[in-house]
């Protein structure tokens, strides 16, 4: 039989799918975005739902709150690695540096913080609850080798102005913290292996009590 031959099978003609008309293409088109969007938004409220529910989580591990215990008895507590309290180190820790915290709470009064300088570099830094640097000093101020200060909130302060003698400056140093709650730490720069112990001590001997 030839390709002439009229008896023979010829393949039926290929057809294509009619276009689809342009305002069906965009009516579907505008069905994938709104599914889309619709998807980020459900997506943004989970995530922003799941941050509100962690908020109380994260503010447990911050500074303030992990420190929270230290210096109850009076004294500055020594922070380093491998503390079996599990206490996180500070964000500026140097492997050369000793660092001891005392945390206060001015709901009750004052703190009075007494720190005694020595042979080796000592500063105190006062840090608010949150985050953030109040106050710092080293023991350059040091008078008769003693740093001493009362941290105070703006209330407590104007109370004891008001009790001073007219006249009379203040005898103490008085630094306000506008929060109740914070930190004080203490460093003490250990320049060689062999000067950890002494500024071990020298950290933690830093007092720090009710002022009155």
């Amino acid at each position: 039989m030839t390709a002439a031959d009229p008896a023979s099978p010829t393949a039926p003609p290929l057809r294509t799918a009619p276009a689809l008309p342009l305002r069906s293409r965009l009516a579907a088109a505008i069905r994938r975005l709104l599914l889309a969007t619709s998807a980020g938004l459900v997506l943004a409220g989970i995530v922003h739902i799941v941050t509100i529910l962690l908020i109380p989580v994260l503010s447990e591990s911050d500074a303030a709150h992990a420190y929270a215990a230290l210096g109850a008895g009076g004294q500055a507590e020594l922070v380093r690695a491998g503390d079996a309290r599990g206490l996180p180190l500070p964000r500026e820790d140097d492997p050369a540096t000793v660092t001891a915290v005392c945390s206060y709470d001015l709901s009750a009064g004052p703190m009075r913080v007494v720190a005694r300088a020595g042979t080796l570099p000592l500063a105190l830094t006062l840090h608010r609850q949150g985050g953030g640097t109040l106050y710092a000093i080293t023991d350059r101020a040091a008078i008769r080798g003693v740093l001493e200060f009362v941290v105070m909130t703006q209330e407590q302060r104007d109370e004891r102005d008001a009790r001073d003698e007219e006249g009379e400056a203040a005898r103490e140093l008085r630094v306000v913290s506008d929060s109740e709650r914070g930190l004080i730490v203490v460093r003490v720069l250990a320049r060689l292996p062999s000067d950890r112990a002494d500024a071990e001590a020298l950290a933690s001997g830093v007092a720090c009590g009710m002022a009155d």
